[in-house]
């Protein structure tokens, strides 16, 4: 097997469940509360960004908060946890499962693995040239480039990059080789999956990994991909990451606040509301809607 690596994982946590909500500083202090001493100590070296997020580079953790659609499902904070926070922490999960109970609700909502290979220098560059000439999206200049596939806004999300251009001691490179990391970034990703396997399994995250390498692979003429980041191994297949809604996203409360025009036109339209009561098979979006319907919208708006 390859060596993945979990680069990052991403929650999005809703407000503190006694103290309601507080600051991006005071959530950090939170997480870094189950470091063990020595780290903890770095935490007094906190850097921030315009007041809205907080991180403690050593520690590996990052702390902001969310807006736009997130904000309204009712997720205050997005917290990112990087490898070397799980390492220092000894990858207790069971810890961090506490925390997040602290809070009014959470969910996982991206994890970031990857792996390097050290590669003869012309191999990156007939990959490179092939991506270019396939109208991938390609950054940068000579054998600095970086290649993407695929859209942030979907599920997956793939960076290959020449790592040793970022470092001069191995760039420009020693004996016509590089290293060159292939990064998947993942997002929808189901919780039980993540804090359960991912960090118990040491296979959970190359099986994963090789996964949607071998999706990647399919569309690469060269061969690079697979030659490079695919063991070859054969493996029972993760069937899904698609991550269910979080504990907040099933309430009454958020269906409510997402879709209170369209709940508020048919309260106001008889022959729209009865139409809608009459279809014998919803899906769980119409049942959660008509749920509030049946317990009274008026009254509920009233709070």
């Amino acid at each position: 097997m390859l060596k993945t690596k979990i680069d990052y994982l991403t929650i999005s946590l809703g407000q503190h469940k006694t103290k309601g909500v507080i600051s991006t500083f005071d959530v950090l202090n939170i997480f870094a509360s189950i470091l063990p001493e020595t780290f903890r100590k770095t935490c007094r070296d906190v850097l921030s960004s315009a007041g809205t997020t907080n991180r403690v580079v050593q520690c590996g953790i990052s702390v902001s908060l969310q807006y736009g659609t997130a904000l309204q499902r009712g997720w205050v904070y997005s917290v990112q946890l990087s490898g070397d926070y799980w390492h220092a922490i000894e990858r207790n999960k069971d810890a961090v499962i506490h925390l997040l109970g602290e809070f009014e609700g959470w969910r996982i909502s991206r994890l970031d693995i990857e792996s390097t290979a050290v590669v003869p220098i012309e191999d990156w560059r007939g990959f490179c040239k092939s991506a270019f000439e396939k109208g991938l999206f390609v950054t940068g200049k000579e054998d600095e480039r970086t290649v993407y596939i695929g859209s942030r806004k979907s599920q997956f999300y793939t960076r290959i990059y020449n790592k040793s251009a970022e470092n001069p001691k191995y760039f420009p490179a020693p004996d016509g080789m590089v290293q060159i990391r292939l990064e998947l970034e993942i997002h929808r990703v189901k919780e039980e999956l993540v804090l359960q396997p991912a960090f118990l399994n040491s296979q959970f995250a190359d099986r994963l990994y090789i996964q949607k390498v071998r999706c990647v692979a399919i569309n690469d003429d060269t061969g690079f991909v697979q030659e490079h980041f695919d063991s070859g191994e054969k493996f029972e297949k993760i069937k899904t990451i698609k991550r269910t809604l979080g504990d907040m996203e099933k309430t009454v409360d958020y269906i409510f606040k997402a879709y209170a025009p369209y709940i508020s036109a048919v309260m106001n339209s008889q022959l729209v509301a009865d139409r809608y009561k009459g279809i014998e098979v919803l899906d769980e979006k119409g049942k959660k809607v008509l749920a509030i319907l049946d317990n009274g919208l008026e009254d509920y708006m009233k709070k």
